[in-house]
């Protein structure tokens, strides 16, 4: 969860370095490892760091490429690392030495706004293209990551992980968008770009946004769940199976840390088979146990899962 901002003026006003400094400090809850703030002319960076994965400790963001033509921010986790430091070559260096930042500027180096079509994991970023002087940005397949903006026409573009990072730009209208609210409080026709405040914005989910110089924004959807082939299996066995190999996977992901992973438990089918998966692959490769984290109300009985929770917790491996 670390915080992400920007700003690119597209009327060449130059940053003011005091405006991002209270951007920042408003995130500065997302990031409590580490601030950076990166400009150049009309454009401007910040960066809240949290650790997470090992590769993030490696990590000094915005990142730079060698090339100075590149900069990112961007709070991630990519999951296919494997598959992109093959598909991109890049054999200069140990795997281990190689962070997830570096695979997403690589990566768009390689296949420009197409580069999120490869990329899977949770991701929000931006990523200043110096010599076309546009802003790429991007959000992954489910919107885990958060990405707010706001654009005024021939002013100025802003983004950042939350709203209130959004509003402390200048310039930025603090005004309710009461359609919202209402929408909100009774949905009928929800817009996946709207939020609780006029001219600010959410980059939806698996779509990434062009900003170019003449501060012309370009959207474009570049994944959609689709239906595919059905999968066809001898036995209810070997559905179970392949069911269960993609779940490990997809749980396995997610125990990529640089410290002790924690699973919250609520005794529901959900959190008990990701917990009971995640304690079992933690078994396999340290002796390391799982710690969880569980939410109990002696007021509401009726809500009371403890029975549940123990049996998983029976099970071992847990503290």
């Amino acid at each position: 969860m670390s915080g992400i901002a920007g700003i690119y003026y597209l009327n060449n006003q130059p940053v003011c370095s005091e405006n991002l400094v209270r951007v920042s400090d408003r995130l500065a809850h997302r990031g409590p490892d580490g601030t950076n703030i990166w400009t150049e002319d009309s454009i401007g960076f910040i960066h809240r760091m949290l650790w997470t994965t090992p590769e993030s400790l490696l990590e000094t963001q915005p990142e730079i490429d060698r090339t100075g033509n590149f900069v990112l921010t961007a709070d991630l986790r990519i999951d296919n690392r494997s598959e992109l430091i093959e598909k991109l070559s890049l054999n200069d260096r140990p795997v281990e030495k190689i962070t997830d930042t570096q695979l997403i500027l690589a990566a768009y180096k390689q296949w420009g706004d197409r580069c999120p079509n490869y990329l899977l994991g949770d991701f929000a970023f931006a990523i200043w293209d110096k010599r076309q002087q546009h802003l790429f940005c991007a959000r992954d397949r489910f919107g885990v990551k958060p990405f707010y903006y706001h654009h005024r026409a021939g002013q100025h573009f802003c983004f950042a992980s939350e709203i209130k990072g959004v509003l402390s730009f200048p310039a930025v209208p603090h005004q309710i968008n009461e359609a919202r609210i209402a929408d909100y409080l009774y949905p009928m026709l929800e817009d996946p770009k709207a939020t609780a405040y006029e001219e600010i914005f959410r980059l939806p989910a698996a779509h990434a946004l062009t900003v170019r110089r003449d501060g012309a924004l370009k959207f474009h959807s570049y994944w959609s769940l689709t239906l595919g082939e059905e999968l066809q299996l001898g036995s209810d066995r070997e559905y179970a199976e392949a069911f269960r190999s993609l779940f490990a996977e997809a749980v396995n992901c997610r125990l990529r840390s640089a410290f002790p992973v924690g699973s919250h438990l609520s005794g529901g089918l959900d959190s008990s088979a990701v917990t009971c998966m995640a304690r079992e692959l933690l078994s396999q490769s340290s002796a390391t146990p799982l710690h969880t984290f569980s939410n109990v109300f002696d007021e509401v009985p009726e809500c009371d899962e403890r029975s549940f929770i123990q049996a998983v917790l029976s099970g071992g491996g847990i503290v």
